[in-house]
């Protein structure tokens, strides 16, 4: 974007004078009008709010035009009414205020009445105040329909707009839940209490995890969010936590599913089982919350624990170790939450919240799955301690000041599942993966300033927010490195030496890679040096980095309500992160890179509007802004951490790379770097060329990502309690990080054969590549010069009743992208770093049409109810390459000539075909069996129906109640593959190998409460 001039710099300044993080919005509002038996509105009337948990009142005065106004309510249930000096009051309103929601009510005075009549108003089926689109999930839904594993973060699917994160293989950290607006799933904000709970590191998901016991209200901020949301181009997930009341409550709850009750579905009944472990797990989770008064209308508390276990099956068709083609693993995972909550009346218009948790979560064979064997994954242990607290003020009844405060730690501990030297071949990998430990200590502070004016039809909101953060990391590379394959034949032990001369002669005789042996190396015949590795990556030392951070915002926007028909919705935010890298992780190249100064230039203009046209049954929502995301800090960290390291990648085959072992040598292999006692032996009498040597930088600028976007929705109300809705979206996104080589290869030398700088392609393993510039060699760099365009149009449909709620929703979306994200598969480098342009294609979430359909209904038998999710959507693409380094930077991303990225189903099958005919000639020499023609692709669909059938009941004191269910999903136990398998040269070639979703699972559950 274009630097913006100082003077809007300073305005924003001025306006948002108080400090510093994002302002977000944990609380609701009440706005309504007072008027007399004749209609006319009521100057000067008391209006009070007294909440029904805990007994706090607020109390405002209707304007000139009989207008009032209750901003930061906590979410909950208020009795409302109205009253002048002479005695005349209204009826009282008993309100459900929701969270981010703008609640109207009319308010009518009559003079005399006989008796107090207290009427509930329920919300609104259009809400004609809602400027942003948004999807809410409400204690009561979250509680009454299926949800595995009880994941608040998978709520969001429930609307069709929402993509599930792509799968992925990310090495030391978890993937992203969901996908937004076609954005990354980096690009969502988790925010608890107007709190941040992002990881900062990765930003792939809630950096604490809360029970779903302690979540009262929900909300994901899809588009057209205001300015006090920020730090996210896609969705803003927004929960607030349960708070403790005048009346004792309590609930318990447990449910487990046991492994003979599950299926293992076909594609785990497929796989080898030769120890014939079970095929199906075990999980279990229990838990309880208390809450009540600490002094009635004065203090409060609420308190709640979970555990959960699970012993998840993971399936991986990768050929291992033994050899045997696939399996599957039990991966225990476990985690114990702990909350407790206290509010405090300080005085009738102060009030203060604190809360603690603390959270413990540990996970097996992680990164498992596909071609990635059990020995290749990782075990992960995460501790997250949280300390926040805020304190409400209402100055007078048109300013409210919030002030929050965060203090949290979290510690992550990454240990790979094994230390022996790797091997990744087509078919499988197996051993230690390069990352070998991670641990990592992320501390933060976080301070939240906001106020809100109303003054006459405008509401304005001033907010500054301050979070500062310290991350320690520290890693261990595989200490016995990593070997490439570019076939699944085991190296030959028996094999001669061979010389350049020998693979020149042979690739001239026709019989490469087949090379005959010397006359006098007896016993000997010929040696296949297809099966020799052709990269060998060994990475140095053991770095660390302290990496400090400053996140600073400001902000001010205002609602405007023009007559009862049009709200806009306009505001300005500034964004500010002032984490630089140190001038070490620089690389010493003529190549620029690194140095990347703060970007400053931040500002984020937004504007939305409601129209209500006719009688209030149709509205028309709509409007647009720029909306600045995070660049994680695990982008540039890993500059950091690796300044310094060497990370050779060896170029082995051609000839055998052999090492010394008193007066003999043995050929590089993983047999026999074990045998020499490790990495530490082998790399005295290895010598990495500049050349060779592939380091990690940044670009020489690192701009903060961010999104253009617009919509256009209307929704209208149908019949009694339905409602329709439709939503277009446009999002652009600029600046996006991705990973390119600054100092690509350009070309070969040293190749064996006829010409060395201008081998056949069968024989480019065996050449030295050449950079654009001499020295280093490839220079991986993290830069922010991604781009990526969405549109999705969205129907919706929802329906309300007494005991009774349905909704579905269809999207149609585009997503498209420059590449996926950086620390794919540990790195990904694009096949060409030059031409960005070609790389862009389908984004790996990118799914065109999804359908989801929930609800919850009681049965006409037994009083049962049953509730229900279906969920359908088409493939999402996958990526055809060679399954091969065709162009020697180290990184198998490399793509059959012509094939586009994530061509997926669409991708054109004669260049895949001449891919596996170049390799079926090195099969028949081998004797292996070939590799099929390929005549079509199909990747899968997504189909699945989650049921949850529960009986409640009431014990005989009336007060306690409770209900057992049974859930379960999947409940057609169908087949969800992925991700397909897009190595041309591998035999499961345009298969699924592995899950998207589980095989059919049941859970009994019982449920108590007062």
């Amino acid at each position: 974007m274009a630097r913006p001039g100082r003077r809007i710099l300073l305005l924003v300044i001025a306006l948002c004078w108080l400090s510093v993080a994002w302002g977000q919005s944990a609380s609701s509002s009440l706005r309504g009008t007072v008027r007399g038996l004749d209609g006319k509105p009521v100057a000067g009337a008391d209006v009070r709010a007294r909440s029904e948990t805990t007994g706090v009142v607020r109390v405002t005065t209707s304007d000139a035009r009989g207008r009032f106004q209750m901003n930061s309510l906590p979410p909950g249930i208020w009795v409302v009414a109205a009253s002048l000096t002479d005695g005349t009051s209204s009826d009282s309103r008993t309100v459900t205020l929701l969270l981010q929601e703008a609640t109207s009510i009319e308010l009518t005075l009559g003079k005399g009445l006989a008796e107090k009549v207290t009427v509930r108003a329920e919300p609104p089926i259009v809400d004609n105040q809602r400027v942003g689109s948004e999807m809410r999930v409400g204690d009561s839904i979250a509680d009454s329909i299926p949800i595995a594993g009880r994941v608040v973060t998978d709520l969001p699917l429930l609307d069709a707009s929402v993509r599930q994160a792509p799968t992925a293989d990310f090495f030391g950290e978890r993937g992203a839940v969901f996908v937004v607006n076609g954005q990354s799933g980096r690009s969502n904000s988790f925010l608890v209490d107007g709190l941040d709970n992002n990881d900062e590191t990765s930003g792939t998901s809630m950096n604490s995890f809360f029970s779903q016991l302690v979540v009262q209200d929900m909300v994901l901020n899809t588009s057209r969010y205001a300015a006090e949301f920020g730090r996210a181009s896609g969705g803003i997930f927004n929960i607030v936590t349960r708070q403790g009341g005048n009346e004792e409550t309590g609930e318990f709850f447990v449910q487990r599913g046991a492994a003979s009750w599950n299926s293992p579905g076909t594609f785990v009944s497929g796989l080898p089982n030769p120890e014939g472990s079970p095929r199906t797990g075990d999980q279990y989770q229990l838990g309880f919350r208390v809450g009540g008064p600490i002094r009635e209308d004065q203090a409060f508390y609420f308190a709640a624990y979970e555990r959960q276990r699970d012993d998840r099956v993971v399936p991986y068709v990768g050929v291992g170790r033994n050899g045997a083609p696939g399996g599957f693993v039990i991966a225990p995972a476990a985690d114990d939450n702990v909350f407790l909550r206290t509010d405090f009346v300080l005085t009738p218009s102060q009030f203060l919240m604190v809360r603690l948790s603390a959270d413990a979560r540990s996970t097996e064979d992680l990164n498992v799955g596909g071609r990635t064997t059990p020995e290749t994954g990782f075990r992960l242990d995460e501790h997250d301690v949280q300390l926040a607290s805020t304190l409400t003020s209402v100055l007078s009844p048109n300013v409210i000041h919030e002030a929050r405060l965060l203090v949290s730690s979290s510690d992550f501990d990454q240990q790979a599942n094994s230390s022996r030297p790797g091997v990744d071949r087509p078919s499988g990998s197996f051993g230690g993966n390069n990352l070998n430990r991670q641990l990592r200590r992320e501390d933060k502070f976080q301070l939240v300033d906001n106020v809100t004016w109303r003054g006459g039809s405008h509401t304005a909101k001033f907010g500054l927010d301050f979070a500062r953060s310290r991350t320690d990391v520290r890693t261990r590379f595989n200490p016995n490195g990593n070997f490439l394959y570019s076939t699944d034949t085991p190296y030959d032990s028996n094999s001669c030496s061979v010389t350049p001369s020998q693979v020149t002669a042979a690739i001239r005789n026709g019989t490469y890679p087949i090379i005959p042996c010397q006359p006098w190396e007896t016993g000997m015949d010929r040696a296949d040096i297809g099966t020799y590795p052709t990269v060998y990556q060994l990475i140095e030392g053991e770095p660390a980095a302290n990496l400090y951070d400053n996140q600073i915002a400001l902000f001010a926007q205002d609602t405007w309500r023009l007559g009862s028909r049009v709200v806009l919705d306009y505001g300005l935010r500034y964004d500010l992160d002032t984490f630089r890298l140190p001038p070490s992780a620089r690389v010493d190249s003529p190549i620029p890179n690194g140095g990347a100064p703060e970007d400053r230039n931040n500002l984020a203009p937004r504007l939305g509007f409601t129209f209500t046209p006719g009688s209030g049954r149709l509205v028309v929502r709509g409007g647009g802004g720029v909306f600045y995301d995070k660049l994680s800090l695990g982008f540039p960290a890993v500059a950091a951490i690796t300044s310094g390291t060497r990370i050779g990648i060896l170029p082995v085959q051609g000839t055998t790379l052999e090492v010394p072992v008193g007066d003999k040598t043995v050929a590089l292999t993983e047999d026999a770097v074990e045998k020499l006692g490790g990495g530490n032996y082998v790399k005295d009498f290895l010598i990495f060329p500049d050349e060779l040597i592939l380091r990690f930088s940044t670009g020489t600028r690192l701009d903060t990502p961010y999104s253009v976007e617009s919509s256009l929705g209307a929704e209208v109300a149908v019949g009694t309690g339905g409602a329709a809705q439709l939503e277009l979206v446009r999002a652009r996104g600029h600046h996006l990080p991705l990973m390119r080589d600054l100092n690509p290869v350009i070309g070969v030398r040293s190749c064996a054969g006829p010409d060395p700088a201008n081998p056949d392609p069968k024989f480019r393993d065996s050449c030295t590549p050449v950079h654009a510039a001499s020295p280093p060699g490839s220079i991986a760099a993290i830069t922010t010069e991604g781009e990526s365009w969405y549109t999705g149009a969205t129907l919706g449909w929802r329906w309300r009743g007494k005991t009774s709620w349905y909704q579905a929703s269809y999207t149609w979306s585009r997503a498209e992208d420059l590449g996926p994200d950086p620390l794919k598969g540990g790195i990904y480098l694009p096949p060409d770093s030059v031409n960005l342009s070609g790389e862009r294609g389908p984004s790996d979430a990118d799914r065109r049409h999804r359908i989801v359909i929930s609800g919850a209904s009681a049965l006409p038998w037994m009083g049962l109810r049953a509730s229900g999710v279906v969920q359908l959507s088409s493939p999402v693409p996958f990526n055809v390459t060679t399954g091969r380094d065709d162009n020697l930077d180290g990184i198998t991303t490399d793509r059959p000539p012509g094939v586009g990225r994530n061509t997926g189903e669409d991708t054109p099958l004669g260049p895949v075909n001449e891919v596996r005919a170049s390799e079926n000639e090195l099969r028949a020499i081998r004797s292996q069996p070939l590799l099929a023609p390929v005549t079509s692709l199909h990747a899968p669909a997504f189909y699945q129906i989650d049921l949850r059938v529960s009986k409640p009941f009431a014990a005989r004191d009336g007060r306690t109640k409770g209900e057992m269910y049974l859930q379960i999903f999947n409940l057609l136990d169908r087949f969800n593959g992925g991700p397909v398998e897009g190595r041309a040269i591998s035999p499961d070639f345009g298969r699924p190998i592995g899950l998207a979703g589980p095989p059919r699972t049941m859970e009994l559950g019982l449920r108590l409460g007062y």
